[in-house]
């Protein structure tokens, strides 16, 4: 089965789905995740390669690279999962939209409420190959794919998920993993702004970000040919919750290390900072869960 693209950020979302594939192998997975392997292909064999040759380099277990490879993705994995089900009981009409869903497969693995309508946006190649690779696995929920750009308002994505049944008078779950950093700046603000008129109160934004000073890590990344998916990082920001604040959210901000879940997988503390022409530059991943106020 090919790939869905050659697309940096569909080509990225089957590294994710080999991370999530991976974690299952470790004694005490995260999360349960039986179809991220199928999405994943060649990826995963790809990656375990990679790491085989850095765990004998460093002279460590291929569990050890392994749990760190994996750490990121699997919390935030974790992180939303639970957002999800804990937001999904407070809705008489659950509604969730995944912007940029990539070869996420919540539909098929998590418990949703029956009457939950789950809409997932996404280019439509990616959107394709992952609908023919699970195409025997029944979604737990009433599923929608809409294609669409998220970069291109254009492509009219926006009227298809309304079409398709999104009640904006409804709350709604949105969740945004992995999709803003990889967006311009400007792409990124119209999108934020977007949601934030498809909403109403009481709605549910869960994101994650990347601080200013990843974006330039990123850049040093890319020119010296290093990190297959951090150089293509645009977007970062040092105050989510004022950013959020300016769209009618109000954000609860976290860093990986510091959710529950992350305890045994992530050190007490994190260097943060990294050598980026010359200076100390700060990074970081915020992971953030937000209400509408109005």
């Amino acid at each position: 089965m090919p790939s869905p693209s050659t697309d940096p950020i569909s080509y990225t979302a089957q590294i994710v789905a080999a991370k999530r594939a991976i974690e299952q192998s470790l004694p005490v997975p995260l999360f349960n995740d039986p179809y991220a392997a199928t999405l994943a292909g060649d990826e995963v064999e790809n990656l375990l390669s990679k790491w085989q040759k850095v765990a004998e380099r460093q002279g460590r277990s291929l569990e050890d690279v392994i749990a760190k490879r994996t750490r990121y993705i699997a919390i935030r994995t974790r992180f939303f999962d639970g957002l999800l089900l804990a937001t999904l009981s407070q809705l008489s009409e659950p509604q969730v939209v995944i912007l940029g869903s990539g070869l996420d497969t919540r539909a098929y693995r998590l418990p949703w409420p029956v009457a939950t309508n789950l809409y997932e946006v996404d280019l439509p190649e990616v959107l394709d190959y992952k609908a023919n690779a699970l195409w025997n696995i029944k979604p737990n929920c009433r599923h929608h794919m809409i294609a669409g750009d998220l970069e291109n308002f254009q492509t009219g994505w926006i009227a298809r998920l309304l079409e398709a049944g999104l009640k904006q008078e409804n709350p709604t779950i949105w969740i945004l993993e992995g999709v803003v950093m990889y967006l311009p700046e400007p792409s990124a603000h119209s999108l934020l702004r977007t949601v934030a008129a498809l909403s109403c109160p009481g709605s549910v934004l869960g994101m994650d970000m990347v601080r200013s000073g990843s974006i330039r890590a990123a850049e040093s990344a890319k020119n010296s040919d290093r990190g297959r998916v951090v150089r293509h990082w645009q977007f970062g920001c040092d105050e989510p919750q004022q950013l959020l604040r300016g769209y009618g959210w109000s954000a609860e901000v976290s860093q990986p290390q510091d959710v529950e879940i992350a305890h045994g997988r992530y050190p007490e503390s994190m260097p943060v900072t990294a050598e980026v022409g010359g200076h100390q530059q700060e990074r970081g991943v915020w992971l953030v869960k937000a209400r509408k106020n109005k």
